[in-house]
């Protein structure tokens, strides 16, 4: 059944996430931000999550969709409008991070890995996971969870502004990292 050229474009929905901004950006139109918002919030909340506390992260991703609020039309075109928001999001929460002079890592010693190690065996995987996750150094777990959310390594550069071989070393490191922490049990 051939359907006239008119219902043809009627029936096609072009909601990519690029779409989607350049209609926000030149229509101010909610519909289109909320969309957006539809389809990025729980992603971005999460990423935030792994590298602060849920209120900082409830805080950040707030901002966040504030800073989307406020694009004008003059704006270039995004081609990776998710890499976009979670830049966004990623230099937000720095601005936090420095704000509340909460910005450090904490280096984690022999004892802590064997008491991690200890936990893993009473607690379910995914909960040993995220608890170790939160052991890594930030830029480390940062790239990591990059990586989760679907990133290349060339796009994780562009996004936080690093060589791609820097990239490359931190999920290597991170990986590795994972495995001590986990032990051989969880790879």
């Amino acid at each position: 059944m051939k359907l006239p050229s008119m219902i043809k474009g009627w029936m096609k929905t072009s909601s990519t996430p690029e779409t989607l901004l350049k209609r926000y950006s030149t229509t101010k139109d909610k519909k289109y931000l909320s969309l957006l918002v539809k389809q990025f919030n729980q992603s971005l909340f999460h990423y935030l999550l792994t590298l602060s506390d849920k209120e900082l992260a409830e805080d950040v991703v707030q901002i966040t969709w504030l800073k989307v609020l406020k694009i004008n039309n003059t704006a270039h075109e995004h081609t990776n409008v998710k890499a976009w928001l979670y830049t966004i999001a990623r230099n937000t929460l720095f601005d936090e991070l420095r704000k509340a002079q909460r910005w450090h890592y904490v280096v984690l010693d022999e004892t802590q890995h064997a008491a991690t190690s200890e936990l893993t065996d009473k607690e379910d995987r995914l909960a040993a996971f995220n608890r170790a996750l939160v052991h890594l150094p930030f830029y480390q777990r940062e790239a990591f969870v990059f990586q989760q959310e679907g990133f290349s390594i060339l796009e994780i550069a562009e996004m936080t502004n690093e060589s791609f071989e820097t990239v490359k070393s931190r999920l290597r490191y991170a990986r590795k990292q994972l495995k001590i922490i986990l032990g051989k049990d969880h790879e």
